[in-house]
């Protein structure tokens, strides 16, 4: 299985990162693309399904990423920014798959609140209302089971008809909602009240993501639910 052979390699990949005795900073470049290509690609299998943990392999992936910048990033220090620019550039795009905006989100997640703030936050409120809008029309049935259907207003003849339901796209949408909350926790966990209010409107960061920023942030639960 195509998925499985590309997880051993990132799995020697991050090994080898470990074993400091090998001058791998040599031939970094050769092996950023194969590893760029598990977190950001469109299909890591043909007829892969949504099902199908390919969404860890994309994760496994990012955080080797991540740890050859912490350990190479001196050396040069193009590299990071190089990176962020590669996954904003190719995954953070409305237009781009599911699977590679979340293997973006992921990615630039785990390179910490910084780059959050940076790159995940400006897009955080396009990105939810864009999916949640998605999720509603999918999930718009008559029946609530997974052979169930929904109506297709946009028949020519202006009646409306029947579609099966697509629940692959609806798991693909809430995966990449859980991405971009969990990248949202990275940076409200690590960002002090009184700069994430500099950062960003406490109000319409809580219009959009409602009561799941409660467990963000325990610490400050009342403060937290009262803006709720």
């Amino acid at each position: 299985h195509r998925t499985e052979y590309c997880r051993r390699l990132i799995r020697l990949f991050d090994a080898m990162l470990d074993n400091r005795s090998l001058h791998l900073d040599l031939h970094l470049h050769q092996m950023f693309t194969p590893v760029g290509t598990c977190i950001v690609a469109k299909r890591l299998s043909p007829g892969l399904s949504p099902y199908e943990d390919h969404w860890s392999l994309r994760e496994e992936a990012a955080r080797s990423l991540v740890k050859a910048c912490d350990i190479y990033g001196d050396q040069y220090a193009t590299m990071k920014p190089r990176i962020i620019k590669l996954l904003t550039q190719q995954a953070l795009r409305v237009d781009r798959p599911l699977a590679t905006q979340y293997g973006g989100i992921v990615g630039i997640s785990l390179f910490g609140p910084r780059a959050v703030d940076a790159f995940l936050l400006p897009l955080a409120r396009e990105y939810w209302e864009r999916w949640e809008g998605e999720l509603h029309r999918l999930t718009n049935v008559d029946v609530d089971d997974d052979n169930a259907t929904v109506e297709d207003n946009n028949s020519n003849n202006g009646e409306k008809k029947k579609k099966k339901r697509d629940v692959g796209r609806e798991y693909e949408l809430q995966m990449c909602q859980q991405a971009l909350l969990d990248a949202v926790q990275i940076f409200v966990q690590n960002v002090t009240p009184v700069e994430q209010a500099k950062r960003v409107d406490i109000g319409t960061f809580a219009d959009v993501f409602g009561e799941r920023l409660i467990p963000m942030r325990p610490d400050v639960t009342d403060y937290m639910s009262a803006v709720v």
